[in-house]
């Protein structure tokens, strides 16, 4: 499995990243943070959904997360965020994207199922949206 990828639907001010290569190492999750961050569209987006894919392995320490996290907080440009919600499914992300959630900006969660992570989103989009805008960016990454 490989292919971490992001998709940004600006009409509903919505991004989902899917991290979902087999291992996890820094320069991956940096490239793919800078890649979104320089997107033309990024000031767009007030909703981010990162899904982390249970079979992901981090090829990082723990070290990694205090520079993880500035790396996150540093804004390339201009920054509407409102929530952004990471969705984890194993023990060792889950302890790691907690860390790095006490480290971030506001508005940043965790969870590990679709709907509660569409809760703390607190978007104005119904759910079916929410869940076909996940399915369309699952297809146009395969």
């Amino acid at each position: 499995m490989n292919g971490n990828f992001y998709r940004m639907y600006t009409k509903h001010q919505f991004a989902v990243v899917k991290l979902q290569s087999d291992f996890l190492y820094p320069e991956d999750i940096e490239s793919l943070n800078k890649d979104y961050n320089n997107d033309p569209d990024y000031s767009k987006i007030q909703y981010l959904i990162i899904i982390i894919d249970e079979n992901c392995k981090p090829k990082f320490s723990i070290n990694y997360i205090s520079q993880l996290s500035k790396i996150y907080n540093a804004e390339y440009q201009v920054n509407n965020h409102k929530s952004i919600v990471w969705i984890v499914s194993q023990p060792i992300i889950t302890a790691l994207t907690h860390l790095l959630v006490l480290e971030l900006n506001d508005n940043r969660y965790y969870c590990s199922t679709l709907k509660k992570a569409f809760y703390l989103l607190d978007s104005t989009m119904d759910y079916n949206t929410f869940i076909e805008l996940l399915d369309a960016a699952e297809k146009v990454s395969n």
